[in-house]
């Protein structure tokens, strides 16, 4: 009997270990870019060329993973069993909170974008990247303050105003870049009103020299019809925003 205990015990401790390690690998995959990065990329050149090539490796995933695996066989040592049992579940429930909460499912195909810039060290493209994609406010912030250029593109030419126009946009996200000098474009024009951000339209018509009238001869056009398109926007910012853009001289397909 004591040896088939020892051994159920022996296979929930591994059973445990591979837990940690499976939780810790969704964690730092889905977590590293949108949270460990942008901090990263904001340190002095030198200092941040090194940790950023670092934490993107595959070789720094694989390492924390055995690493955190390993530290759960410290529980059985440093703790009794009712605590150790505790911790075992703990751990990974948090791991896994912190993956819901912070993670970012690469659904638009953009974090290669980063980790290509980042694998060759390039400190000046990893920061430019991680600034279209968005991140938090402090973050974009970190960015702005060493000098990151607001005005620059991924490769399928999205600036960061057109990202930050995506889901209906955050008007101090939109904001903070008019302010660090970004330049309103079609693509984020047409973004913004597909996704109904009244209030980033707004402040992208404000930064321009004539209310954003040439944005509406270049784009308008398909802006109304990008502003019909999604319902998630409410009737009525749709109805502003289309008001916005006719007075601009926008005409939709029924005017022409």
């Amino acid at each position: 009997m004591f040896q088939i205990s020892r051994g159920l015990r022996s296979a929930l401790r591994i059973l445990v270990g591979l837990i940690w390690m499976f939780s810790a690998f969704c964690f730092l995959l889905l977590t590293r870019i949108p949270v460990l990065l942008p901090w990263l990329a904001v340190l002095p050149d030198w200092l941040a060329r090194i940790a950023i090539s670092f934490v993107v490796s595959p070789g720094f995933i694989i390492l924390s993973c055995i690493l955190v695996a390993l530290s759960s066989l410290l529980l059985w040592h440093r703790f009794s069993n009712k605590w150790a049992t505790i911790f075992a579940i703990l751990i990974p429930f948090l791991l896994f909170i912190g993956t819901v909460l912070f993670g970012d499912i690469d659904t638009q195909g953009t974090q290669r974008y980063v980790t290509d810039a980042a694998q060759r060290g390039d400190v000046r493209s990893t920061r430019e990247q991680i600034l279209v994609r968005g991140g938090s406010l402090n973050q974009l912030k970190a960015l702005i303050y060493v000098g990151t250029n607001v005005n620059v593109r991924d490769p399928q030419g999205r600036s960061a105003l057109y990202w930050a126009g995506r889901t209906g946009g955050e008007p101090e996200r939109i904001k903070l870049l008019l302010q660090a000098g970004a330049k309103p474009d079609g693509r984020a024009l047409v973004n913004a009103a597909f996704w109904g951000s009244l209030d980033g339209i707004k402040l992208m018509f404000e930064a321009t020299p004539d209310d954003g009238k040439a944005l509406v001869t270049e784009v308008g056009n398909q802006a109304l019809e990008a502003n019909k398109t999604h319902t998630r926007a409410s009737a009525s910012d749709r109805a502003q925003i289309a008001q916005m853009l006719i007075a601009r001289g926008a005409k939709s397909n029924d005017q022409k």
